[in-house]
């Protein structure tokens, strides 16, 4: 029996939900994040977000991504979609199902005059940074088949806290900058405006929007800084065991200014009682520092893939 394939309707929350816990058992959803991450994001659009359905049975879903708000400092990428996740109840693989979504969501993206597109690394809103390579295996290749390409690969990592503990060397350094009137410190509100400047100044896209959200939400007390003459330098910040991102202006790289909101962080987590770290995007020379810094193994592998729209 065939499926039909349809735009994404108000009845199917829950049944979306169900299958993409049963689906994708590495990354669970609450109803909360499904609603602000999809139904409440300002790009969300049915036309672009697919079901299948066989015998009135949601079997599969995918999501599909285009700007209609610009992302602050970046625009409206006009070239380019994201499909955000995509998955089909395992009970009915391989029945040409996947293939008919991602056919269904690539149309959308080429009525809508798109030449890139792209899988997972959508901003604000990504579930996750790319497709995992052990665990998702048979997506990557189904992406593979369809014509995708790997851009990079990008590490997810993390450790134990509770023997994490701030190095002596780090303690020196912190004293050192100290007496260059170089402080790392809790973010206050009095600082909002400088914290926003200096991301949208050297991090331009996401982050001093999410900063907004973070303060919104009460959370600020989650957010460490880098100030010198009252002017920020840097920036951390975590949610619950969740650490990152953080970010040195260019003026303070290779001060060490980087690890000490690290350990910074560390601590803070530590006191409010978290046994773990972790981080969900990261590679290169960063993962080399979160390697060296804090001993933080790689939890996962994902591949960002992308297509060029003929």
């Amino acid at each position: 029996m065939g499926e039909l394939i349809r735009h994404y309707q108000l009845n199917d929350f829950d049944a979306v939900i169900d299958l993409w816990n049963q689906s994708l058992s590495r990354d669970c959803i609450l109803p909360d994040t499904f609603q602000i991450k999809v139904l409440a994001d300002s790009n969300f659009d049915p036309a672009g977000c697919l079901v299948a359905e066989r015998d009135s049975q949601v079997v599969g879903f995918i999501l599909g991504i285009i700007r209609k708000v610009p992302l602050e400092n970046i625009g409206l990428q006009e070239e380019l979609g994201w499909i955000t996740v995509f998955f089909v109840d395992q009970r009915y693989r391989r029945q040409g199902i996947g293939q008919q979504l991602l056919n269904g969501v690539l149309e959308y993206f080429k009525k809508n005059k798109r030449k890139q597109v792209y899988v997972a690394s959508y901003v604000p809103n990504y579930f996750f940074p790319g497709v995992d390579v052990e665990k998702y295996g048979e997506a990557v290749r189904f992406l593979q088949k369809n014509g995708f390409q790997e851009k990079m690969r990008v590490l997810g990592m993390g450790n134990q806290l509770q023997d994490m503990v701030t190095p002596e060397k780090a303690r020196k350094k912190l004293n050192q900058l100290q007496e260059r009137g170089i402080e790392i410190k809790g973010f206050e509100k009095k600082y909002t405006y400088e914290l926003l400047s200096f991301l949208r100044r050297e991090f331009p896209g996401d982050w001093a929007g999410n900063i907004v959200e973070k303060i919104k939400a009460g959370t600020g007390d989650q957010i460490v800084i880098a100030v010198k003459d009252q002017q920020v330098l840097g920036y951390c910040q975590f949610e619950g065991p969740h650490f990152g991102p953080f970010g040195v202006s260019e003026k303070l790289r290779g001060e060490g200014v980087g690890s000490l909101l690290f350990w910074y962080v560390v601590e803070m987590m530590k006191k409010r009682g978290y046994h773990f770290i972790w981080l969900a995007w990261t590679g290169g020379e960063a993962a080399r520092f979160y390697r060296e810094k804090g001993n933080l193994a790689q939890t996962r592998e994902s591949s960002i893939m992308t297509k060029t729209l003929e």
